[in-house]
């Protein structure tokens, strides 16, 4: 079964082209694949408004429209990836008041609130940022609310800067923390291809982290491309499954009205 459980369209403010739901629907059809979830961006903030959201409310009606056009030959999920969601008591109230059938929990903004990607790492304490990261990660697992706990290697992506190669290696034991709470809280740990487009020219999480999850016992795992255009959905779904199976995983879980479902890899 071929899926795809985490992509965006244009309701996303950092979507890199115009693309409805419908579209991405169409490309994900026309890419031969059999499952999604269009999870746009939902981010909240310590200190401002989700004032850079885009309109959630119509994201949602247009993504339902394209599950029932695409009904019986492509399953849409109705999804959304929540940003932050310890950071504003709003989140969970919007989770509460609106039927979905999933929700990507994610970290992408420290207590400063600027997206990890943008700060400077270069001229910073990348020990401490990596420690003070895994704390915040931790806070977003804890908290809960969610269904599939997203890219944990988020910052490998953009870290790497001169002779510095950033790794979670030396801090196995605050990852340790995050995937227990990730398997007591019942979420989908996720495999991502966006590192395919950055300097690892691979998929995420580093496998030894997937290996040390599976050994925890972890047994659910969500797989997404984390397509922001219409040519990347599907990218990087057959390397996660080739992962997935390597870490002993057999199925990918799929939410579907909040309520996981084990589909066969």
């Amino acid at each position: 079964m071929r899926v795809d459980l985490h992509m965006h369209t244009e309701y996303s403010v950092d979507a890199a082209q115009a693309q409805t739901p419908l579209q991405k629907a169409q490309a994900c059809l026309d890419a031969g694949l059999e499952i999604i979830g269009i999870t746009d961006h939902l981010e909240y903030y310590h200190r401002r408004g989700p004032s850079e959201n885009r309109d959630v409310e119509a994201c949602l009606r247009d993504i339902r429209a394209a599950k029932q056009t695409f009904a019986g030959k492509l399953e849409v999920l109705v999804g959304i990836e929540v940003g932050q969601i310890y950071a504003d008591p709003s989140a969970d109230a919007f989770l509460r008041s609106h039927a979905l059938d999933m929700v990507i929990g994610s970290l992408h903004v420290m207590p400063n609130d600027l997206d990890i990607y943008f700060h400077d790492f270069a001229r910073m304490d990348c020990d401490a940022f990596l420690k003070d990261y895994f704390s915040e990660l931790l806070r977003v697992s804890e908290h809960g609310g969610f269904d599939v706990l997203a890219h944990i290697d988020y910052p490998l992506r953009v870290m790497r800067h001169g002779e510095y190669i950033p790794s979670f290696d030396q801090y196995m034991d605050r990852v340790e923390d995050v995937l227990r709470s990730c398997i007591s809280h019942g979420y989908a740990f996720e495999l991502n291809a966006a590192g395919l487009g950055s300097w690892q020219k691979k998929v995420g999480p580093p496998q030894n982290i997937l290996y040390e999850y599976r050994r925890l016992g972890g047994e659910r795992i969500s797989i997404g491309s984390d397509s922001h255009t219409l040519d990347t959905v599907g990218r990087g779904v057959a390397d996660c499954v080739r992962n997935a199976r390597d870490a002993g995983f057999t199925s990918v879980t799929v939410f579907r009205g909040r309520r996981p479902e084990q589909v066969q890899l």
